[in-house]
Parts: structure tokens; sequence; C-alpha cells
């Protein structure tokens, strides 16, 4: 037996129960709502046609400015005009089941709410106008059957559809008076209706306006209540719930239902992007309202594991994968939280060979003659011809992929050594988290009765958090990142060297410096919004860009966990309740759950550099919930003295 067939006959088990019913399954628009497993598409768009705006196609969670108008920028004289200049599409509440969603769209000014409901094979939308115009305003509503599965869409009058499907027809619906317009933008069979009052879009049976409003309160009120389990939290809850809920998408390669980091990125890199330590961290978050699907998604990191050995960084619908190295190693905390909040002992004996693997690699690959790990990047041929095959392996800026910093400036002027294959550093963020993952899947084992193996990880564990312990720099009171030949410590810092507190390797006296002259320093780390990935004390932290400044929820969410299982209680309540005021802030003012912020002004997702609904964007919430006492803490409390007399 492979090494990876039980891990996908699990996984595909999974996928044929969450693979059924109305969502939106299609990563291409967030206006489309697809009914599998026959992939039926009722995908909604919206014409302003007085402003030249037109919603149709690939629709993204977004918001970009539109422009003027044709006509209206005729001189140096120019005139305030009455519309806005930005389209919109913000996304609200997203039951994972697809059974409630609510979004808004913004076209100029022009402004609408979706909101849906299943039950069964019924589905139904209510599609608002959010003011009163004199313009002419007008919804479509096209049907089509996707990824060339068996059926067809005949109209049969201007208020009705039906698909022909391969056992069964569905007939669809909508209310209002029709509009005529061949101009409109549609490329299949569909209606047209104005969009003055509200409107109906119906499947399976006709559903009038006062019982789509019924049904729709009904399912918006259930779907609420689900948040009740977090107390004041819910607002927090609700954010990272929805964000990840409208990741979820149906991939029809390899037939099954995943989270991704971002629709949009799926659609330019072949259909679907799969992450490595992103995913594992979204399973982790989804696992506290959908289990099933939690797992499905864990498991679904170890599809396309390279030779067996390791999960590498991205995966691509275009074939493309990153052969050369891998991402931080956090699948054996993840897998541990998600087992200890719903225990499924079949999916944990499915993840362990992988898993066990995949942390025998980083040993046997990433190991350097200090006894910690370096970032590195192996050679390999181009398979598919992808840019990134020539210009990312066997290269510094490869590994830096690899340690999750990216662009960091840690790394900046960092140097490649081709015989071993590795950025010639200790990394001190590697080293901790492998640490952990070798404490996490040594529990793993002793629970499902491999203690060959479990001593084996525990082993692995004191020697790497030894050799750890020997990147303390003093002088500076933290940790930090070193060169092999250890002639130099470098410039710049990074929240990595937080991390040995997450992996016991600190003693009482150097975590007590580290939250004093780091953590609690406003020269450093602390201020309104926080905790930058740099210190505002360095040069990097003005460029707020991308790992250079800004603040990243698996950051936070990681340092919160590091300062929490060493006790630092007043540390982890400073962490918890700055990244929840900025997720609030974001998800209430923007319906933004971003992929990084600013350590400015809070703010996130309607820069360069930082997606508006990025699926780890709720970390943010998880701090709090394991602060609060809603969630976990997976790993249990440091016994600092016994760590550090061995």
């Amino acid at each position: 037996m492979s090494l990876l067939d039980e891990c996908l006959s699990v996984a595909d088990s999974l996928h044929d129960e969450l693979a059924r019913g109305w969502n939106t399954w299609d990563t291409r628009s967030v206006l489309s709502h697809v009914l599998l497993p026959e992939g039926l598409c009722v995908r909604l768009g919206f014409a302003a046609p007085d402003r030249l705006s037109w919603l149709s196609g690939d629709v993204f969670p977004c918001r970009r400015y539109a422009g003027r108008t044709p006509g209206t920028l005729l001189t140096s004289m120019d005139k305030q005009l009455p519309a806005g200049d930005s389209i919109s599409v913000l996304p609200g509440l997203h039951a994972y089941d697809g059974s409630y969603t609510q979004l808004e769209v913004n076209l100029r000014g022009a402004r609408f709410e979706v909101q849906t409901t299943t039950r069964g094979d019924d589905w139904c939308a209510l599609v608002r106008p959010l003011q009163d115009e004199p313009w002419t305003r007008v919804l479509t509503i096209e049907a089509e059957v996707l990824w060339n599965r068996p059926g067809r869409i005949d109209p049969k009058d201007d208020r009705q559809l039906m698909a022909s499907l391969e056992d069964r027809d569905v007939p669809i619906y909508v209310t209002g008076p029709p509009h005529v317009d061949p101009n409109l933008p549609a490329r299949s069979p569909y209606m047209a209706v104005r969009l003055d009052q509200p409107i109906v879009i119906s499947a399976n049976k006709r559903v009038e306006v006062q019982d789509a409003e019924v049904m729709i309160s009904e399912a918006r009120k259930q779907h609420l209540s689900t948040f009740d389990v977090s107390g004041e939290l819910h607002t927090a809850h609700e954010a990272m719930q929805s964000c990840l809920a409208w990741n979820v998408i149906y991939e029809p390669r390899f037939d099954r239902v995943i989270c991704t980091v971002a629709r949009d990125w799926n659609c330019i890199r072949g259909g679907y992007a799969v992450f490595c330590w992103d995913g594992f961290l979204m399973s982790w978050m989804i696992g506290r309202d959908a289990p099933k699907l939690a797992y499905a998604n864990l498991l679904e990191m170890f599809r396309e594991m390279v030779n067996d050995s390791f999960v590498p960084n991205i995966v691509q619908g275009t074939g493309r994968s990153s052969r050369d190295r891998s991402q931080p190693p956090v699948g054996g905390l993840c897998l541990l939280a998600l087992y200890r909040d719903h225990p499924n002992e079949r999916a944990l004996r499915a993840a362990w060979g992988p898993m066990l693997a995949w942390n025998r690699w980083w040993h046997d690959k990433r190991r350097n003659k200090r006894g910690t790990l370096s970032p590195g990047s192996e050679p390999f041929k181009p398979l598919i011809g992808d840019p990134a095959e020539f210009v990312q392996p066997a290269s510094a800026a490869g590994a830096a992929l690899e340690s999750g910093l990216d662009n960091s400036p840690v790394y900046d002027g960092a140097t490649f050594d081709p015989i071993t294959n590795h950025m010639p550093i200790e990394d001190v963020g590697l080293t901790s988290l492998y640490v952990v993952d070798c404490e996490s899947l040594s529990q793993i084992a002793m629970t499902i009765g491999h203690d060959k193996e479990a001593a084996e990880l525990q082993a692995r564990a004191e020697s790497y958090r030894e050799s750890l312990r020997g990147l303390w720099y003093d002088e500076q009171g933290i940790f930090m990142n070193r060169s092999l030949d250890r002639q130099n410590w470098p410039d710049a810092t990074t929240l990595t060297s937080f991390y040995p507190l997450l992996a016991g390797a600190a003693t009482e006296e150097q975590i007590d410096r580290i939250v004093q002259e780091q953590m609690l320093n406003p020269d450093r780390f602390h201020s309104q919004w926080m905790v930058p990935a740099s210190p505002r004390s360095e040069k990097s932290f003005t460029e707020q860009l991308y790992l250079r400044g800004r603040i990243w929820p698996p950051f936070n969410f990681l340092v919160y966990l590091a300062f929490k299982r060493c006790g630092r209680d007043k540390v982890c309540n400073l962490i918890a309740d700055k990244s929840l005021e900025m997720l609030i802030d974001n998800w209430r003012k923007e319906n933004v759950v971003a992929e990084n912020y600013s350590a400015l002004d809070g703010k996130g997702g309607r820069e360069d550099h930082s997606h508006p609904l990025h699926g780890w964007g709720g970390l943010l919430a998880m701090t709090g919930l394991i602060d609060k006492g809603y969630a976990q803490m997976p790993l249990e409390s440091l016994d600092l003295r016994k760590h550090v007399m061995g």
C-alpha cells in the first residue's frame, strides 16, 4: 500500500459527503450558485447601464476604482460627479453548507443586497436594491452546466429556464418585470428583470417574494445562532467563519471540496492553488464549525505530496508544484488541535504516515551542521514551463519562500549554498516550529499506539530544542537567526524570534527580557496596531510592504501561542485584544478579513499585496477565542525547569 492510499481514501469518502447540494462551489464567481453533483450553475449579474457598470462573469470579493465614464473628463475644468467611482463586492455571512449567504454589490453607488438559502434540492435568492433611483437597474440570471457535465438549458419564457440534467429536470424561476435588452453581457441562456423592487430567483420550485423573505429570515437567524457559542466574541467568530466559507470551493479535477486562500488566486493558477501552511492553519479554524470539512481539507494537503516525502509550498491547477521546497511545519500542531477538539481516529491514522514522512524529511534535508534547520530549495528540471520553475529552485529566493517569510529583511543579502541546497543560516523560526511538530506528532503517535515512533520524535524534539538555545543573542535580549559560521548576528529581527518560547527553549529570565525589551517596548513591537513583522525601530518597518513591517495573522497567532504556552497571560491578553480590534474593525467597516494589515493604521486588504478575504485572516479571531476560553490550547503549558534542566 502506498504511503498516501489510506490518506486519500479517507479524504475521498469525506468529499463524497461534502460535495452535495447548492453552494458557491464555483471558484470563478461569488455570484454563482451551483448544484452538486450535477454541476448546474445559476449565475447572477448586475447592470447599471447609465453608469456603464456591468458585473457578470468572474466576480470576486473586491473594491476597485472604476474610473470616469466616457464623456465626463473633457477639459481641465472638470466637475465633481454625483456617481461614485468604485465597484465593490462586499462579502457578508456565509454558512459552510450554503444554507445562508449574504453579500452586497455596489456599482458606482447603485447598491444591492443578495441573500440566498437552500433546503435540500430547493434554492432561492432574494435580491434587493438598497436605494430608490429613477435609473434603470437590471438583474440577469444565467444558467449553465459546469465542468463539461451532461445537461442543457432551455428558455421556457421570460421568467423560467429549464435545466435538463442527466437524471432530472430542474426549473429555474424569477419574479419581477422582465427587461429586454439584447446587449446585456450574458453568454448563455438567461432571464433579465428590472431591479427596482425585491426580486426572487428560485430553483426546483417557484418562490414568491413574501415566502422568500420568511425563508431567508429563518436561515439567517439559524446561522447567526451558531456564533452564540463564542459569547462576546461572536463578531470575531462570524468574520473568521464567513471568510473561510467564501473560500470553500468544489475542485473538479480531484472531485473534492477544499478551502483555498482566495478564489481569484485559484483562477490565475489554473483553477486551484493549495498553499502548505495556509491549508493546515485553515483546517484548524474550520474545525470549530465543520469538522468533516476540516479533516477533508487537512488530508488534501498530502494529495500532491512530492515523492511521498514533503508537502510542497504550493501546488496549482496548471500542474506547477514547488518541488524544490516546503513551508513551515505546522501540520502536526494543526492535526493535534483538530483531533483534540473533534476526535476522528480514522482520519488521524490516515494522516499519520504522510505526517511522519514529512517530519523525517526536514531532519534529512534541512538539518545543518549546527543541529538546527536551514531553509532550503532543491534543484529540479522544469516540468511545465512556469517561469517560477526557472527562477526559484536552488536559490536564496526559493529558500526564503520555504520559511514563510518571503521578502523579510532577515534574509536581505542572503546567500545560497549549492552543495547543501541551504541558505547558510540557522533559522530560529523553522527550528522552533520543527520542535513543536515533533512534540505534536509524538503525542499523536502515542494516541494511536506507535510507541517506537513517539520516542523517536521526542528525542528529535529534545535535540533540536537544545541546539535552538544557541540562537539566544544576549546583547539584544532575543533569539535570532545566525549565519552558520557564527561570525556575526543579523541586523534585522522578525516575529519568528518569539517562536522558541513555543518550543520550550527559553529560560524564565530570557522570557522576562523578551517581554520587557521586545514585546512591551514601544520602540520595538508595542503600539496601537500590533504585532508588526518588523520592529518599529528597524528601517524596513517604514516600507510596510508584505513581510516588511506589516501585521500578519499567522504570526500573531503563533506568537500568541508561544506566550500562552509559557504562561505569560498579560502578554497574551494584549496580543489577543489587539488582534480582535483589528479584525473586527476591518470586518465591520470594510467587510475585510485581510491577508495582512498596516502597522500604521490597522487597515488591510485594500492595498497591493494584501488580499481582502484571505483564508488565514481569521487567525486573529483564534487568538481571542483561545484567550477568552472559547477554544482549546492544543499543547500543554511548559514546565520550563524541566526543559532547561533536561
